[in-house]
């Protein structure tokens, strides 16, 4: 996918645990789907695939930029509508425990990539300081006097 991306705060994307929950819900959509009808198949491979990339391509941005948070709203939008394709399916007649599978680990991916939108939205806090409190970040104005200072 983007394995030569910048890879920011990941060694590699198997270090990213919505990556991993991404890839395990494109193998359990594809072994599932097998016995679905092809256009209800197709769509959620297709967005299974969507999910993995997205996912991946988010990775690939800083961690609390703008970038990184559309991609993985995107990540989300396509995880849900594999959940949704995956109740269809339910819903249609298609049981089993390869459905079963399926519905976890779409949720799980859903819940991962919600966590990991989450952590890229709030600044990360600088490490506590004699006081119990938070470091302030070096990159932080401190502009109590009426100048900036960078700290």
């Amino acid at each position: 996918m983007l394995g030569d991306a910048y890879m920011c705060e990941f060694a590699s994307l198997d270090r990213c645990a919505a990556y991993v929950a991404a890839r395990a819900a494109l193998i359990a959509v594809q072994r599932a789907a097998a016995d679905w009808p092809m256009s209800l198949a197709d769509r959620a491979r297709h967005g299974a695939t969507d999910t993995l990339e997205l996912t991946a391509r988010a990775i690939s941005h800083d961690p609390a930029s703008a970038g990184r948070r559309h991609c993985l709203r995107e990540a989300i939008t396509t995880a849900l509508g594999v959940t949704a394709t995956v109740d269809a399916a339910r819903a249609m007649g298609f049981c089993g425990d390869g459905l079963i599978d399926v519905q976890r680990v779409t949720g799980r991916t859903v819940a991962l990539l919600s966590m990991l939108l989450h952590a890229s939205t709030a600044p990360i806090p600088g490490p506590p300081d004699r006081a119990g409190g938070h470091a302030q970040q070096p990159h932080m104005p401190d502009t109590s006097h009426g100048h900036v200072h960078f700290r």
